[in-house]
């Protein structure tokens, strides 16, 4: 490393079916604390939820920030997670059980086959900078057909070299998919933006 460059990360030795000590920890801990202590106030600091939204909440992992959808969907809303890993689809399943209106699909989200303009809200919470700077593109494409019209997506994504991906990539991204920025918060280490389809 030379001066105060730091190398770009890279999440290709991410092996998510087969999670590390550390990752398995992390989730136990998000089951136990994070519903009320990260995901609801995010979601409040977003603007909430009606209830009657149909949501997809995207890299679900293992289901936190989705159960934590589903209880706020008390007026006919759904909510769908999606992840590519089995070990953590088959977590968010067992967490949103008690939920008739939640589902987990495990699989590529450009290549599940999810009806297009389908979702009124799409959640993003630190998925895309994991995912190989190679698939960014056509998986935020996948996200954008998935919308309705005046559909919104809200995304945070950490915005560190060394475990995250710049604000700029993102707003392009999503300005690549058709999506209109309509907030954004840019923090020391983290990006959270609400765009517009």
């Amino acid at each position: 490393m030379k001066g105060n460059t730091m190398k770009e990360f890279d999440p290709s030795g991410i092996d998510f079916n087969n999670p590390s000590a550390l990752f398995r920890f992390e989730d136990r801990l998000k089951g136990l604390m994070g519903g009320p202590l990260y995901y609801a106030p995010y979601f409040r600091s977003r603007g909430g939820f009606r209830g009657d939204e149909q949501v997809l909440d995207f890299g679900c992992g293992g289901g936190v920030g989705t159960r934590s959808i589903a209880a706020e969907l008390t007026q006919g809303g759904s909510v769908t997670g999606v992840d590519i890993s089995t070990y953590f689809s088959e977590r968010a399943r067992k967490r949103v059980a008690r939920y008739p209106d939640a589902r987990i699909l495990r699989g590529e989200i450009t290549e599940l086959d999810l009806p297009r303009q389908s979702f009124d809200l799409i959640s993003i919470v630190h998925v895309i900078h994991d995912i190989p700077r190679a698939k960014r593109s056509a998986t935020v494409q996948a996200l954008g057909a998935l919308l309705k019209a005046d559909g919104r997506l809200w995304i945070w994504e950490p915005t560190r070299a060394s475990h995250g991906m710049p604000a700029e990539e993102i707003r392009r991204l999503m300005h690549e998919a058709g999506l209109r920025e309509v907030s954004a918060e840019i923090e020391e280490n983290a990006f959270k933006g609400v765009f517009e389809k």
